[in-house]
This record gives C-alpha cells, structure tokens and sequence, in this order.
C-alpha cells in the first residue's frame, strides 16, 4: 500500500527548477537579512546589539555552511527538494545553536570589540 503525496505548487516549481535553489543558498539568505534589519529597526534595538549580532552570526553561518554543502550535493544528480530540505535542515540547526548560545557568543563578540577597540 503507497502513501498519497502530492506536492504543493511552490514545491513542484522548485523541485523542477536547480537554480532557485541555488540561487536561495548562494544570495536568498543574504537577502532574507533586509527584513530582519528592518524589524531591528522598527523595535529601536541598537546596531551593536545582541539581537542584531546574534541574528548577522545566524545568516552567516546559514549562508556559508549553506553553500558550501548544496554546491558539494549539486554533482551527485539529486532531486532539487532533497537540496531544499537540507539547505533547511542547516537553517534550523544553525538556529537552534545561536539560540541555545547566545550568552556565549555575544559575550566572545564583546570581548573581541574590546580587544580590537584597545589596538586602534
């Protein structure tokens, strides 16, 4: 007995098309970071704050393991959805990291700020 899937129609445009993915690791996070910033912004967090730093480490790490791993999967011919949901999966993981560190990474960037603001 087979399970009954049928796909949603943002699904089936992406699984035909390899460079949306593509283009959404290798530019769309990049991208994603202008509304962020927008809502930075809007609650009047300052630029050098932790939710603003916290959230550039984020898109920074999404972006570059991203990348790296959808080029890498791009040669072994697999369907553009299983590419999507890794990209994804890489998302969250990066996420669920700076959410469950974020005393400590925004302490290290306090403290290399200081260290760079003493050398100048």
């Amino acid at each position: 007995m087979e399970f009954s899937f049928e796909y949603y129609d943002f699904l089936m445009v992406l699984n035909s098309n390899l460079a949306v993915i593509q283009s959404l690791a290798y530019i769309g996070i990049l991208v994603l970071y202008l509304p962020y910033r927008f809502l930075i912004s809007l609650f009047n967090q300052a630029p050098d704050g932790k939710m603003n730093i916290l959230g550039l480490f984020y898109f920074g790490a999404t972006w570059f393991i991203g990348a790296i791993v959808v080029g890498i999967m791009q040669y072994n011919d697999l369907p553009v959805l299983k590419l999507f949901l890794v990209w994804t999966i890489i998302a969250l993981a990066n996420l669920m990291f700076v959410l469950n560190n974020n005393s400590l990474l925004y302490k290290i960037y306090q403290s290399k700020l200081k260290r760079i603001m003493n050398t100048e």
